[in-house]
């Protein structure tokens, strides 16, 4: 009888996605960017993804739906590509040391984003040196209106249910300016971010 296909969550996906942009410093949302990474994981590691696996475990298409599940292999390419053993390494390595070992304070104080004013601003701050300043849209929708070193920029739109203290930021949905496909992203994989409201006096 054939084993049980591991389900791997999607948090975890969209950290390896994160990871993999950061190792190409690029960030991957087009056919173009999918024919390099596909490029330089072969070159890399000797091992084949194709454009079109990797365009489904990015979002790009919507074939399979949001809940694509991509096979273990793949997976542990990708996570070979970033420096990891398997995928197993990989989440062993950000489950010990991004959660318990980078702060005591992993679990600090929470913010909803249905509890953000209209009217304010939030400061996102992560090492090195990453700032951005996010603006307050609609819903859990909130507009991107200054970026420091950060892969988000002036002008994209990202989406988020909640952020803690110390903790990574998950942005389930990002529209980069002037595209309408949506992908993920988290911010402090490793170190977590420290967030500030602010109003338009100190923003």
């Amino acid at each position: 009888m054939a084993g049980r296909k591991t389900k791997y969550s999607q948090e975890v996906i969209a950290l390896l996605r994160s990871e993999v942009e950061n190792v190409v410093n690029r960030r991957i949302v087009s056919p173009a960017d999918f024919d390099f990474l596909s490029a330089a994981i072969l070159r890399a590691v000797k091992q084949p993804i194709s454009p079109t696996t990797l365009k489904r475990i990015w979002g790009y298409v919507k074939d399979v739906g949001s809940s694509y599940n991509p096979e273990r292999f793949t997976l542990c390419v990708l996570s070979v590509f970033i420096g990891y053993r398997d995928i197993e390494d990989f989440i062993e390595n950000y489950n010990a040391e991004d959660i318990t070992a980078q702060s005591g304070n992993y679990f600090g104080e929470t913010v909803k984003a249905n509890e953000i004013s209209d009217h304010a601003f939030v400061e996102l701050r992560w090492p090195p040196d990453r700032l951005c300043i996010l603006s307050r849209k609609c819903g859990n929708e909130f507009d991107v209106v200054r970026s420091i070193n950060a892969k988000l920029h002036s002008g994209d739109v990202v989406e988020f249910t909640s952020l803690t203290q110390n903790a990574p930021a998950y942005f389930s949905k990002v529209l980069c300016r002037g595209s309408d496909i949506p992908h993920t992203y988290v911010a402090g994989t490793r170190t977590g971010i420290t967030y500030r409201i602010l109003d338009d006096d100190n923003q």
